[in-house]
């Protein structure tokens, strides 16, 4: 009897054990739009180059990009919507630099003498390379 009172609570465990993240969408392509892309790494999750604890962060991946000026990205894979959500609210706002989250993705653009409507179409192509649910 008494194993029985614990087989829902390990099958539950079970279920959480086997679920995976989604996985970190390939959102810095060679080009998108006018930009070519001329760097793409992955940086350690210990030492973010942002204002997010590193205990929250699973990956981050960086790229750059060159076209109609040049911009940075990051995007940071956090374990839940609820991070990316509070990254955004804990997020100063800084000169040349936009920030937006999908599901569990924080990701940041910085940007040196782009043309406002190519940095707006890249912004546009970049959301759109994230899966909705």
């Amino acid at each position: 009897m008494t194993r029985l009172r614990f087989a829902p609570a390990l099958a539950l465990a079970a279920l959480f054990a086997c679920a995976r993240p989604t996985p970190v969408p390939d959102a810095f392509p060679p080009t998108l739009g006018p930009w070519h892309r001329t760097a793409l790494r992955d940086l350690p999750p210990a030492q973010p180059p942002d204002a997010i604890p590193a205990r929250t962060i699973e990956a981050i991946r960086a790229a750059s990009y060159e076209g109609p000026g040049k911009l940075d990205a990051r995007l940071y894979a956090l374990p839940t919507p609820a991070a990316a959500l509070d990254a955004v609210q804990r997020w100063s706002p800084r000169p040349d630099t936009v920030f937006f989250y999908k599901d569990r993705f924080f990701v940041v653009v910085q940007w040196r003498d782009a043309d406002r409507r190519a940095l707006q179409a890249f912004l546009g192509d970049l959301q759109k390379r994230f899966p909705s649910k």
